[in-house]
């Protein structure tokens, strides 16, 4: 039976992981992982106490002005070491320090351990700011919501939904969201790019999950399909999966990359599959299965998707990996790489959509035939 409510709330939920993921993709983007060091805390306060004015700011605290020595130098001074250390702020051997103003401004960044500072002379204290504690701040606390609106979902699910399975994927979302947030913590306390990859990875698959939910809840999913009795079925169901298994691939070297710069050629590698079985897809259902509104809609949308998506990866490409990227404003790097990661969800999350619709609207009259990277569609 068809609940518009909890269809909304199943939607409002998916909607509100996306801006999670592309919230987390501008956290990566800017190197804001690790912009605030603690964690369920931030900074010693509770999460959602900590003052707005400090997260816009990124203040951390102040320290004794003449400390500044051999700054305007590239050297980080034993004693500002020392008072960074006292402070929390654990600075590894090898910073790189940048003068922004000679005698009054300075940028320290710390690759080691993910983090960008700020330093600004006054003439009674020298203050340390962080870069990127909105961000990260954020990204927590709209991860929150997240959680906070799966339980609600879960709950519904129990209270409403007469599915046994449906009952046990609410649980599976709500397993996979706490997993999800401790995954994020750990990343922040034990400086793990292991964990940031598992993180990024973990969050589509989740997206996936909560998008295929908002599915099973609404109108079209709950009244009855009308069978397509056909010997292409196997064929199309093998091969809607496939592409659903290149786009996730594509997806972990992806997040290899953004967090490590290792690589580069299986991402591109991935992103040519992914390409040919869009396009196999895309010319199966129109040529099959025109009649069908929803595949061909969502095919073309998937298809469009890509183009999108392939435009970006190649401005990223050039903002990343070339010569090219020097002369680019790191602003428009940022835009570029984030919304690569949100173009990138949205595709999986029509590529799963697409599939369950695949597997709804057709009926298997042969076994499963092809079970190649590039299958034999390119001869049917």
């Amino acid at each position: 039976m068809y609940r518009p409510w909890l269809h909304r709330l199943a939607l409002f939920t998916a909607v509100a992981t996306f801006i999670l993921i592309c919230m987390g993709g501008l956290v990566t983007s800017t190197d804001s992982g690790l912009a605030v060091p603690d964690w369920p805390t931030t900074f010693g306060y509770n999460m959602f106490l900590y003052p707005l004015s400090k997260t816009v700011s990124g203040f951390l605290f102040s320290v004794d002005p003449n400390l500044q020595a051999d700054l305007d130098n590239s050297n980080l001074s034993a004693g500002l070491r020392m008072a960074l250390k006292k402070n929390g702020v654990l600075a590894s051997e090898n910073v790189i320090i940048s003068t922004e103003q000679r005698g009054s401004r300075w940028k320290i960044t710390d690759k080691a351990n993910e983090r960008t500072y700020t330093l600004i002379k006054s003439v009674e204290r020298l203050d340390v700011y962080v870069h990127g504690v909105l961000y990260e701040h954020s990204h927590r606390l709209i991860g929150s919501i997240v959680g906070f609106l799966t339980i609600a979902l879960m709950v519904s699910i129990w209270a409403r939904d007469t599915r046994k399975w449906m009952k046990w994927l609410g649980v599976i979302a709500l397993v996979a969201v706490i997993a999800q947030g401790v995954m994020g913590g750990l990343r922040v306390t034990n400086l793990s790019r292991v964990l940031a990859i598992i993180h990024a990875c973990f969050a589509q698959a989740f997206f996936a999950l909560i998008a295929s939910l908002a599915l099973f809840t609404s109108r079209s999913w709950l009244q009855t399909p009308v069978k397509i009795e056909t010997t292409d079925a196997a064929r199309l169901r093998n091969l809607s999966l496939i592409t659903l298994g290149l786009i996730y691939i594509q997806f972990i070297f992806g997040a290899v990359l953004r967090h490590t710069g290792n690589q580069l050629a299986a991402h591109l590698l991935f992103a040519g599959l992914v390409t040919i079985h869009i396009f196999l897809l895309l010319r199966r259902i129109l040529k099959n299965y025109p009649a069908n509104s929803p595949l061909v809609q969502l095919t073309w949308l998937l298809s469009g998707l890509l183009a999108v998506q392939l435009t970006l990866g190649f401005g990223a490409y050039l903002a990343e990996f070339t010569a090219f990227g020097i002369g680019v404003a790191p602003v428009v790097g940022v835009i570029i790489t984030t919304a690569h990661v949100a173009i990138g969800a949205l595709m999986l999350v029509v590529s799963v959509i697409l599939t369950l619709n695949v597997f709804r609207f057709t009926s298997r009259s042969e076994l499963f035939a092809s079970r190649g990277l590039v299958s034999d569609e390119v001869s049917a």
